[in-house]
């Protein structure tokens, strides 16, 4: 089958966790014996294996139309020349409306609820909102990664859609190397935040929290992407002898920075099913989250948590983890599925899909 993903940046990028979710899953399909095509964000070439194609699609608009207007681009491209196209995220996921109108088979990925994200304005958390609803209407398939999503979907709009959660990566440790050297970090004394510094991460909570310890223990904020003035204010409220921002990191120096940490911790107050978060479970770390749903859902009963938002509780549970890190540790993370389990789902998906008659409808909820 001819598979269209639309809605990322683009493989091979690490941007984000979209990206990474298709970086671990079009390799997958390819070997299930798809082809598959996802339309990208124009750069260097990278490396794919035979079956794998990234697509170049210029965009317009600005920082904020970027990813609708390629997707709307690649939208014109695909639709009549693939089985089945895949939207990535709700914003995205409008355009299943072009697919239902040509009688194009659709699946929409809902990643995370956007519209609640602070970076977007009232008129573009309206457009999120309309884009949700058509997506309920219009897609032929809804994957969902957690849980918590699937029951959001069926309580507000009675529409039936599939939990597929992300995948657990297999990751090797990585030694101490460069990068450690140069933010001052010691092996096994340091917290690590890995992720978008946007506010609904909420690491400005878990700085305000970091602050009040007294420990020899750091902080290491990896991130390079978010509003400029968040990042500004983070930097303004911290210790430069104690917290290291590493940027933007990738590949072997973002395994470095996992593998040596003291413990991961997402504060975050929005999840879909957090990448950072498998990854640091795969990586053998202890975790301390948020109590989301979404996060509280992967780490399960022997994962350690703290109230949203409170930054007394996160500090005492920070505290807990510097004395005693095994109390964040995963027993459970066999129960997580891999990736491989994952693409086998979406195969499935596929096939049943293209194998379906009729016109598009709006499924509802059993």
């Amino acid at each position: 089958m001819k598979i269209a993903m639309i809605g990322s940046r683009g493989i091979g990028s690490n941007y984000g966790g979209i990206e990474r979710v298709l970086d671990e899953l079009c390799p997958r399909l390819v070997a299930l014996g798809h082809e598959v095509d996802v339309f990208s964000r124009p750069g260097p070439a990278v490396e794919v294996p035979p079956g794998l194609r990234a697509i170049p699609v210029a965009a317009c608009g600005g920082k904020h139309f970027e990813n609708i207007s390629r997707s709307a681009l690649a939208t014109l491209r695909a639709i009549g020349r693939y089985d089945v196209v895949h939207f990535h995220a709700t914003g995205p996921g409008i355009l299943s409306l072009a697919t239902k109108v040509t009688g194009q088979k659709s699946v929409v990925t809902i990643h995370a609820l956007d519209q609640q994200r602070e970076k977007w304005g009232l008129a573009a958390r309206a457009i999120l909102q309309a884009a949700e609803r058509c997506v309920v209407t219009c897609a032929d398939e809804i994957t969902v990664v957690s849980e918590s999503l699937r029951r959001y979907l069926r309580e507000r709009y009675d529409r039936r859609a599939i939990h597929i959660p992300n995948g657990l990566p297999k990751k090797a440790r990585i030694p101490a190397g460069d990068l450690l050297t140069r933010h001052g970090l010691t092996p096994g004394k340091y917290f690590l935040f890995a992720s978008r510094l946007t506010p609904e991460k909420g690491c400005h909570d878990l700085i305000a929290a970091f602050n009040t310890l007294d420990t020899d223990i750091k902080l290491a904020i990896a991130g390079g992407v978010g509003p400029a003035d968040y990042l500004a204010q983070l930097r303004q409220r911290v210790d430069p002898r104690r917290v290291a921002f590493l940027g933007h990191l990738a590949q072997d120096e973002l395994g470095e920075a996992f593998s040596n940490a003291t413990a991961f911790v997402l504060p975050s107050y929005i999840e879909g099913m957090s990448m950072a978060l498998l990854e640091a479970i795969a990586y053998r770390l202890p975790v301390l989250v948020s109590d989301i749903d979404a996060n509280a859902l992967v780490v399960g009963n022997n994962g350690l948590t703290f109230r949203t938002g409170d930054i007394g509780d996160l500090s005492n549970r920070l505290r807990q983890l510097a004395e005693t890190p095994e109390r964040g540790l995963i027993a459970d993370a066999a129960m997580l599925p891999d990736w491989q389990q994952v693409a086998d789902r979406y195969d499935h998906l596929y096939r049943r899909l293209a194998r379906r008659p009729g016109t598009i409808g709006a499924a509802k909820a059993e």
